[in-house]
């Protein structure tokens, strides 16, 4: 069953002719290495101070990271100049410079939003916080003895501040904890990064999939960069840089105008409104130029999908209220898993059922795919792929034991680790395919994660003590799956093979990359805490009491409020599967069908509901433009539009740089 296999609208941007029509290009992965790896040190260095510090726009929340962008487009821009006035040889090629967007993606990962951007406080936490009315010091003795460190002296240097982490004791005491949880990171990131290289071929050149989010980056790393002499660019590019600009300035001058276009208060509250609307919870209309830019290089049916759906979501919910199905006062967690029409739980069947779909579709070339592991490649089909099958499904199969493994060994129940894996590995397929056919602007997916999943279907009061907080344990990573691994890693092998590069040795340096980063982040986060103090005013408190508290919290509330299964939850999915099989099959059917399964499932998470306004403005402009001015004008714009993320992101980077060097908040130029 076919979830969306409609390439894009033709764009320069969406070349999809492969590497090996062109005569792959080597690449010289040394050179890459050198360049990258300070870069990934000082990227890191720039995420723990910008998004854990000082509160300026965050760079790794959105689909593209913003950071990524700023520093790829400041190295072909220097990278230009050396083609120019240098040795042309010693000048990067297209394929070099993905290479080195690639690996600052993977270490922007890494370092960023929901994993190590989360990890120190989740490890500390509930040695710290724990008090008699939260009664976490109870659970102590389920939690491994690496889970963190536990000593108050040690812990007081981590909270407190006016510390450093570079001394012996701190260093030894928290070692166990960081080589334990990074070495299982790895793993975890091997594990993906096997599943990407085995889905690419299929997705990418038998379904030529138009991968949005990597256009910004193939299109300004072509040899001798014509976009940026495109007039159009520059015009799209002044737009976010003018706003976001007067905006940032505004925060140091308050004397200056204010003319916020995606501010997080741009929203109606319609609890104030009269009854029933009061049910719609939060209507937001947040324009993001990026969300622009990238809404134009999707099919118009998807992007009028993305806006549909949400409004559509919106009536239900009025709908609801009217029959006293829903809360009436409209609370924001409305929208979640336990009010009709439980979005929340309609999303994890479409979410499960998108990427089992997905992988159907695609079984023929999957079972010829795998029955290389067995006989070999006499062809060299391997010789053109990022590794060969036997390395992708062997490093799949072992990871996945491996992480078991690890979990096997704190006892509990065998069958746990292997479900809960098993979901966040299917959720990441969703994901990467979703990604591969959408511009999901931010993937901020409420609700859907395996720890929900699972203590909601089997209840908690039906799991042993050990297996929550296994489950607890299990949650740090899947708490905001906006800097989720694999999407980047299959996009990186896209982008790489797209741009005329030999893709075999990529997949080894995403994982020296990884490494790396890991190194970096924890010693700058580390750091900073022990500086600035985790409790304090200095750092940002939601990733250390809110999203750092979260796995304990959920455990505490396991433990002490057990509940039995959801009888809603499974009738939820159920619908939710149903609706995404009936959408994608009517779609498979119907060449004119308008409605994407994609979008539906997007909108029974919050991925949507900040970027549903975007998507309305660059399908409303994408189908005018079409309709009168047909597929010339179309092209004509499309820099424009370029311009809209590129001038979003390049500036949004450099006001982020602005308040770190100054330790001031700023105006947040990219919001969700």
């Amino acid at each position: 069953m076919n979830v969306e296999t409609r390439p894009s609208t033709a764009s320069s941007s969406h070349d999809h002719a492969h590497a090996a029509d062109r005569g792959a290009k080597p690449v010289r992965w040394g050179l890459v290495l050198a360049i990258s790896i300070p870069l990934i040190v000082l990227s890191c260095g720039w995420i723990a101070n910008s998004e854990m510090k000082t509160g300026v726009t965050e760079v790794t929340i959105s689909s593209l990271f913003s950071g990524v962008t700023f520093i790829l487009f400041v190295v072909t821009l220097a990278n230009l100049l050396v083609r120019r006035f240098g040795a042309r040889t010693a000048a990067l090629h297209q394929a070099e410079l993905m290479s080195v967007y690639s690996t600052l993606s993977m270490s922007s990962v890494v370092a960023g939003v929901g994993n190590m951007g989360f990890f120190a406080p989740y490890l500390a936490n509930p040695f710290y916080y724990a008090n008699q009315i939260n009664g976490w010091k109870s659970f102590w003795y389920l939690l491994p003895r690496f889970s963190g460190p536990r000593d108050p002296d040690i812990l007081a240097g981590f909270y407190n501040g006016q510390s450093t982490f570079f001394t012996a004791k701190v260093m030894q005491a928290w070692a166990l904890p960081l080589l334990s949880w990074s070495l299982f990171f790895l793993v975890l990131l091997w594990m993906t990064l096997c599943t990407a290289a085995i889905l690419r071929k299929r997705w990418a050149d038998d379904e030529h999939l138009a991968f949005p989010v990597i256009a910004v980056p193939l299109e300004i790393t072509r040899e001798g960069a014509p976009v940026l002499r495109n007039k159009m660019l520059w015009i799209g590019f002044a737009v976010p840089c003018f706003f976001h600009s007067i905006n940032s300035l505004h925060y140091l001058y308050p004397t200056l105008p204010f003319l916020p276009i995606n501010h997080c208060q741009d929203y109606v509250q319609t609890g104030s409104l009269q009854f029933p609307l009061t049910g719609a919870g939060t209507l937001f209309y947040m324009l993001h130029p990026a969300g622009v830019g990238l809404g134009y290089l999707i099919n118009t049916d998807v992007s009028f999908s993305l806006w549909f759906f949400y409004l559509l979501k919106k009536v239900v919910d009025i709908g609801a209220t009217c029959y006293a199905l829903r809360d009436p006062t409209g609370a924001w967690s409305g929208d979640g898993n336990n009010q009709f029409p439980y979005w929340g739980y309609q999303g994890w069947g479409a979410w499960l059922a998108l990427g089992i779909a997905a992988l159907w579709v695609g079984r023929k070339q999957f079972s010829q795919y795998f029955a290389r592991v067995f006989h070999g490649d006499p062809d060299g089909i391997d010789s053109g792929e990022a590794m060969s099958a036997r390395t992708a499904v062997g490093g799949l199969a072992l990871g996945f034991l491996a992480l078991c493994g690890f979990v096997w060994s704190w006892g509990g129940s065998w069958w746990l680790p292997v479900v809960f894996i098993g979901i966040y590995l299917l959720l990441m397929v969703t994901l990467s395919r979703i990604r591969a056919e959408t511009a999901v602007l931010s993937s901020e997916l409420l609700w859907i994660d395996p720890q929900s999943m699972i203590t909601t279907v089997a209840g908690s009061a039906n799991l042993s003590h050990l297996d929550l907080a296994h489950t607890s344990a299990l949650s740090w990573f899947n708490l905001d799956y906006r800097a989720a691994a694999m999407p980047h890693q299959l996009e990186s092998l896209v982008g790489v093979e797209r741009s005329g590069g030999k893709l075999k040795p990529l997949a080894a340096v995403l994982m020296i990359t990884a490494a790396v980063a890991i190194v970096a982040a924890l010693l700058w986060d580390l750091q900073l805490y022990y500086v600035n103090g985790a409790a304090t005013g200095h750092v940002n408190s939601w990733r250390v009491t809110t999203m750092g508290n979260a796995p304990w919290r959920h455990l505490e509330n396991w433990l002490h409020n057990p509940k039995a299964a959801d009888p809603h939850a499974p009738f939820a999915m159920v619908a939710g599967i149903a609706i995404t099989l009936t959408l994608a099959a009517l779609r498979a059917r119907f060449a004119a069908f308008p409605f994407s399964p994609a979008a539906y499932a997007l909108n029974t998470t919050f991925a949507n509901d900040f970027f549903w306004c975007d998507m309305f403005v660059a399908w409303l402009v994408k189908t005018l433009i079409l309709r009168y001015g047909g597929i010339k004008l179309y092209t004509v714009a499309l820099p424009f539009f370029l311009g809209l993320v590129l001038g979003d992101f390049v500036t949004g980077s450099v006001w982020s740089i602005i308040g770190t060097a100054m330790n001031t908040e700023l105006y947040r130029t990219f919001a969700t």
